[in-house]
């Protein structure tokens, strides 16, 4: 039968599983590219909604009389997914503040390694537990015991939590007033509950506190709305800047192709204001499908810009080429056709780009330049 406690313990983390389904639900329904900083994002959540169910199924399992062999059995195949997926959520949290950030290129080398071998320990440790015992034990009277090495673990935990609390420390600036009330609320709610959790075990409250506070991350660092043209579904102006500021600060190499519409007049007396952004809308997706590293901009009613962070100069006039070949076909849209006459221009960090202004120059430098090809900036 179950008590007043595990009834405690099942509606703490049915709260907690409902709150993460509805946040996973709302990231299928609203569609997004999907970078690598929002794949860990959605990592979080089903991770948390796992570790919900399991510690529902396993206060489930202690309620029913069964087999001594089947109980055991069951009992240790819950506490290892629950241990196993939850230990990996201060990583997954210390990775998604990096690339927040922007200060990921900045781990490299022995870096690489110094980040990612505390986890790589808590896993073994945890995965490891039916022979060695470090985690948690079940006696044969089936009662659960903590050993020594949770607190390893959660020790573990806490320094990756501790690394991702100085990325935010030393980028504050880098986030807008309403992003740095999130962080705050979401940090302050998984402190509170995994001391509360870590002092009175009974206290089943840490997966709710940590399901809610990403929630709330979830919409505020998750939406960037306010970043997108309305159309197109490119980055907007004001977008490029703020990523751009980043990039110059913590001096991120990349390469930028700027891309002008040179027929845009002609084309607007011949189609509506809806049908030019429906040709403008499938440029974007071309240029989107190029690599999910690149970043899309539409600076201009005609102009956008891919920012390539991080690639060979060999590798940027490859796509700068890529560009222009194919605004050399067709493009279609609502079942017709039209064609874009471009100008496509590349230039990098290593050409001396190392601010706002000499970005916004060069991309107008190429405008005096006839050729037919891609231009680079050695021929501005």
């Amino acid at each position: 039968m179950f008590s007043d406690q595990t009834f405690g313990v099942i509606a703490y983390n049915l709260s907690a599983l409902i709150v993460s389904v509805t946040c996973i639900i709302y990231k299928l329904i609203i569609p997004s590219r999907l970078k690598f900083r929002n794949r860990l994002f959605n990592s979080l959540i089903i991770i948390l909604a796992i570790d919900a169910f399991s510690a529902i199924y396993g206060e489930i399992i202690r309620g029913y009389d069964m087999a001594r062999e089947t109980a055991l059995f069951l009992r240790n195949l819950n506490e290892m997914l629950y241990f196993s997926s939850h230990f990996a959520i201060a990583p997954i949290i210390a990775r998604y503040t990096m690339l927040k950030c922007g200060v990921e290129h900045k781990i490299r080398g022995w870096r690489v390694v110094a980040v990612h071998l505390p986890f790589l320990i808590s896993e073994f440790m945890i995965l490891s537990n039916p022979w060695f015992h470090l985690i948690y034990t079940i006696d044969d009277n089936l009662v659960y015991s903590r050993e020594w090495g949770v607190y390893v673990v959660y020790i573990i935990g806490g320094l990756y939590f501790i690394l991702s609390a100085v990325f935010i420390y030393l980028y504050w600036d880098l986030l807008k007033r309403l992003e740095q009330i999130a962080v705050i609320f979401f940090y302050i709610l998984v402190l509170i509950g995994t001391l509360i959790q870590m002092v009175f075990p009974n206290i089943s409250c840490e997966l709710l506190c940590e399901a809610i506070g990403a929630m709330g991350m979830m919409v505020v660092l998750e939406n960037d709305d306010d970043r997108r043209d309305y159309t197109t579904k490119a980055y907007n102006r004001n977008a490029l800047i703020n990523d751009m500021m980043i990039y110059f600060k913590y001096k991120r190499p990349f390469d930028v192709i700027f891309i002008d519409i040179l027929n845009e007049e002609i084309l607007r007396r011949l189609l509506t204001y809806a049908d030019y952004e429906k040709i403008l809308t499938e440029v974007v997706k071309f240029l989107k499908s190029l690599s999910e590293k690149y970043d899309v901009y539409r600076v201009g009613v005609n102009s956008f810009f891919v920012v390539c962070p991080e690639i060979s100069e060999k590798r940027a006039e490859k796509t700068a080429e890529e560009i222009y070949g194919r605004f050399k076909e067709f493009w279609t849209y609502g079942g017709r056709i039209a064609t874009l006459n471009a100008k496509v221009v590349q230039a990098g960090t290593e050409d001396g780009i190392g601010d706002i202004d000499k970005l916004f120059k060069v991309h107008g430098s190429g405008k005096n330049v006839e050729k037919d090809g891609p231009i680079f900036y050695d021929e501005l």
